[in-house]
């Protein structure tokens, strides 16, 4: 089951909610049926791929960023293209009171804020998770081994919230 998830936090260290980018077809059945159950604190939404994309980052932007930070901020980020768009910046000065300050490009292996501290205790977490999951319980008891695909989605959700947050704050 493909997914990304967006990890950011504030510089006091509170944790902004997650973007969940579940692999499949956008506005289709799935994702208007299935997101209402998952934890309500986080964002979720279908692309293609699971990945980043521009229509996706917008919605973050608008649904969630905008909503957990203080106006005025400056806002640092990696300078992935949908990040730091024209499109992107402008959503951030004109719509949320805010500005983005864009990493260098190509600075990745020299100036990646979360990569050393924060995303390897993000991904160690994960994957201790994963690793002592209890088998996913079926909606029939049919057979326990097969997971269905909403099973497998909820199941990665959870476990991907859980993981952050067993990041401390003073982690990041």
């Amino acid at each position: 089951m493909r997914t990304t998830a967006v990890i950011m936090a504030q510089a006091d260290g509170q944790k902004l909610p997650l973007p969940l980018i579940i692999k499949g077809v956008p506005w289709a059945r799935i994702e208007t049926n299935a997101y209402p159950t998952f934890p309500r604190d986080h964002h979720y939404t279908m692309q293609e791929n699971a990945w980043m994309d521009a229509v996706v980052w917008k919605q973050y932007l608008r649904d969630v960023l905008g909503k957990s930070i203080e106006v005025p901020s400056v806002v640092l980020m990696d300078n992935f293209d949908c990040h730091v768009s024209e499109e992107s910046y402008k959503i951030m000065h004109e719509e949320l009171g805010s500005y983005i300050c864009a990493l260098p490009p190509n600075a990745t292996s020299v100036c990646q804020p979360f990569d050393v501290r924060v995303m390897a205790t993000f991904k160690r977490n994960l994957r201790n998770l994963w690793l002592y999951e209890e088998q996913l319980e079926g909606d029939n008891d049919e057979d326990l081994y097969s997971p269905t695909a909403r099973q497998k989605r909820m199941a990665m959700a959870l476990r991907v919230i859980a993981a952050w947050d067993m990041v401390a704050a003073d982690i990041i």
